[in-house]
Order: structure tokens, then C-alpha cells, then sequence
């Protein structure tokens, strides 16, 4: 019993287990901030390509659009005998986001691939464009486009028991006439 007693309350080591503790408990912080910068920068790379695509939608717009300045008008009408019809050009912002990030189709996605399985996904792409009212000199409204699409990005560092991380991100363009 003294013996039981006495190697309780010995100090010695005490700060063994602590220190090993500790450290363990700060290379798990130190891997979970890198994982979240990991993610952070792939969602920026992947929402300024979208800008990229977006800006190049409104951008291929502008020759339906001029016309109707041409004509005082502010969004992309053209005339069809004697009336004004809406004209819109989606453009491809797949083939755009495949070629700034160096995705690729791979069935119902676009995806980045890297030496162990892939670094994310891209799907549900959605275009929307929003034509200028079709009035004389209005400026209330531009020609507006928005775009967002999912990001899925697997966790590393051991995570692969926990889904991936599933982002949606929006961005929008406008075209604004200077004149």
C-alpha cells in the first residue's frame, strides 16, 4: 500500500504525457488550418475562373446588344420584320472553366484530376441571363448575367470517411453601355 501510494504522488515525468499531448494536439490543428486553406483556395481559383466565363457570356454578347443601342434601344433585341425579338448567346462556360482550370467531362461532371483521385468536381452549372428592359434609353436595368455552379472537393489528410465538401458558387457579370 505505501508503495501504491508513494508512486502516486511521485512527480517525476509527470510532464511526459502532457508534452506528447500537446504536441499531437497541435499537429491536428496544424493539419485541419491546412485543409481549410486547401479548400479556400480552390473555391477562389474555381469562382474567379467563373467570373472569367461569365465576363466572356456578357462579353459575346455585346453584338446582340449594340444593336439595340443603335436603334436607342438598351438590350439585345433585333427586328424581324415588325417586331423586336429577344436575342441571347449563352456561350459554352464549360468549355471556358475547362480551359482555365484544366478540367475535363467525365460523365454528369468536370473534373480536375490529380495523381490519387481527383481534386474536385464541378456540376449544375446554371446560366441566367437578364436582358434590358426594352425601352428607350432605359438604364435601370443592363444586361445582366449570372452564374453558379457545385464545387465538390474530397477532404485529405485521412478525412476520406467524411463526404466531400459541397460548395455552391455564384457570380455575376453585367454589360453596361458607356454612351
Amino acid at each position: 500500500m505505501e508503495k501504491a501510494k508513494r508512486l502516486w504522488f511521485n512527480k517525476q515525468g509527470l510532464s511526459y504525457p502532457l508534452t506528447v499531448a500537446l504536441i499531437l494536439a497541435l499537429l491536428l490543428v496544424i493539419c485541419v488550418l491546412a485543409e481549410f486553406f486547401r479548400l479556400s483556395i480552390i473555391a477562389y481559383g474555381v469562382r474567379n475562373a467563373l467570373q472569367e466565363a461569365v465576363i466572356s457570356v456578357t462579353t459575346t454578347n455585346y453584338n446582340e446588344v449594340y444593336d439595340g443601342l443603335r436603334e436607342g434601344y438598351s438590350g439585345g433585341y433585333f427586328m424581324t420584320g415588325e417586331a423586336w425579338e429577344e436575342t441571347l448567346d449563352y456561350g459554352d462556360v464549360y468549355t471556358q472553366l475547362d480551359r482555365v482550370l484544366g478540367t475535363g467531362p467525365d460523365g454528369d461532371y468536370h473534373v480536375k484530376w490529380q495523381t490519387n483521385g481527383y481534386e474536385y468536381r464541378l456540376s449544375h452549372l446554371q446560366v441566367s441571363i437578364r436582358n434590358a428592359p426594352f425601352a428607350p434609353g432605359n438604364a435601370s436595368q443592363n444586361f445582366e448575367a449570372d452564374v453558379s455552379i457545385k464545387l465538390e472537393i474530397p477532404l485529405s489528410f485521412g478525412w476520406q470517411s467524411l463526404p466531400p465538401v459541397e460548395m455552391t458558387i455564384q457570380t455575376k457579370a453585367a454589360y453596361m453601355p458607356k454612351f
